[in-house]
């Protein structure tokens, strides 16, 4: 067994003549620690330049010497050298998309060991514009195997124990892709914005078509997370998530990715931006940041929500939206024994009345 010292490891290093090694393979090892020198800080186009020098260097040296060589020459560890030559060999069909979008090495790293499917997906949600943590994308393409062996070992413990353990790895699972998503539609929703600054119009066609669809299964994962089951009016139809405490802020959150995840929930053309401006992006950030909404009147929103229904104010009929939140969940019950497709068509074409006796009295005066 051949003992890599540092004396031998710099022998390597500076490519002094050796029995297996002739003058040309001498000279491209030269050639190469050159090349190594000569590298500036780590892009995304150098860790494809590092990965093909050292794919080059493995086929002059064995496996140790290459190792010894690596950690010489390179200054890093022959694991990193590893996933260099990985992004060099598995990575070369997606070098222009990845060099275009600059993603980090460590990510790349990640992505060399991927299947193409979720190296595609990750690829897509970059260009998206979503910036996303060497944690995140190790979720994405499902690169946590040690977790996920114990994470199934654990769907054979039995009772209470058992069940809640379940839950736990669920929501934590949950909860990394619910944060994945808010972070696009918000990113989606603030570069939306941006003509804004320059007085120019704000479109809502293209930014609903690129964030209706995550909108809707954000809102599905926060009831998956958040919300408890409540039965149905009829038995006989499955229980669906109820709504969060009324007056919280997460509720706020529950009731807009409704309304986002629906093509009939939208404000029009004159309330768009500044809904954006008041309640989207607000929301939005307190979820991803943590910000607290600005100028939050609990104490109000509650007392408003605690009125009695004659106090409110008598503009007509009211929209779904605008419902009381009784009514809009006597209404979400009905809606169960109809196909969800078209729930979001029936919701837009439903009014409520508050005060309809006496509408009924002034229409008798007249």
């Amino acid at each position: 067994m051949v003992k890599y010292t540092h004396k031998k490891r710099k022998a390597i290093a500076e490519t002094k003549p050796g029995p297996t090694l002739s003058r040309a393979q001498e000279g491209e090892l030269k050639w190469l620690r050159d090349a190594f020198q000569s590298l500036g800080r780590r892009t995304t186009t150098q860790a494809y330049e590092i990965g093909g020098y050292l794919v080059r260097a493995k086929s002059i040296l064995p496996e140790k010497a290459l190792g010894a060589w690596i950690k010489v020459v390179c200054k890093f560890t022959p694991k990193a050298g590893r996933n260099y030559m990985a992004v060099h060999t598995n990575l070369m069909d997606y070098k222009e998309r990845l060099e275009a979008a600059a993603v980090a090495p460590t990510v790349l790293f990640v992505l060399a060991y991927a299947e193409q499917p979720d190296v595609e997906r990750v690829i897509s949600a970059i260009e998206a514009g979503e910036e996303l943590t060497v944690a995140q994308v190790k979720a994405m393409v499902g690169a946590v195997p040690t977790k996920k062996a114990k994470n199934e070992a654990v769907l054979d413990v039995g009772g209470m124990a058992g069940l809640r353990k379940i839950a736990e790895i669920k929501v934590e699972e949950d909860s990394v892709k619910f944060l994945q998503l808010t972070t696009g539609i918000l990113k989606r929703v603030e570069k939306a914005m941006e003509p804004l600054a320059q007085n120019r119009a704000v479109f809502k066609g293209p930014l609903q078509e690129l964030i209706i669809d995550d909108c809707k299964h954000a809102h599905d994962l926060i009831n998956s997370i958040a919300a408890p089951l409540q039965p149905a009016m009829v038995a006989s139809v499955n229980w669906r998530p109820a709504r969060l405490t009324e007056g919280t802020t997460w509720r706020k959150v529950q009731e807009l990715l409704s309304k986002m995840g629906g093509a009939h929930g939208w404000p029009g053309r004159e309330d768009f931006v500044p809904w954006l401006q008041a309640e989207v992006i607000p929301l939005l950030r307190f979820v991803v940041h943590g910000e607290a909404l600005q100028g939050d009147a609990d104490g109000e929103d509650r007392a408003d929500a605690a009125a009695p229904l004659d106090k409110a104010v008598d503009d007509g009929p009211l929209a779904f939206d605008d419902m009381p939140s009784k009514v809009q969940e006597t209404v979400e019950n009905a809606l169960e024994i109809v196909s969800p497709e078209r729930r979001d068509e029936i919701r837009s074409q439903i009014v409520f009345d508050p005060k309809p006796l006496k509408r009924q009295y002034k229409t008798l005066a007249a």
